[in-house]
């Protein structure tokens, strides 16, 4: 298993319910370019799920999603993601 940072344990957190990238963003206080590159890590590392936003709510599942505009997707910790929580 891969070691997590610091950010990405926080992201992690708020990523136990399908969340959208504006929730992840106020609530961890994170910089949009931080939350951004952790997203694509815990992407690369498949700790997190990716969903199309449908009227605001979570729609189909995505395996990659634009890095530039990742404020139009919701996302939710995988098996992994809360395995790394938990071993941290």
């Amino acid at each position: 298993m891969s070691k997590v940072t610091e950010t990405q344990q926080t992201i992690l957190r708020h990523l136990i319910y399908t969340e959208h990238y504006n929730y992840i963003r106020e609530e961890t206080g994170l910089a949009v370019g931080v939350i951004r590159d952790d997203l694509i890590t815990l992407s690369h590392l498949n700790m997190i799920e990716i969903f199309e936003d449908q009227d605001g709510t979570a729609g189909r599942k995505i395996r990659h999603f634009d890095n530039d505009h990742p404020e139009l997707f919701h996302y939710r910790a995988t098996k992994w993601g809360l395995d790394a929580m938990s071993s941290r």
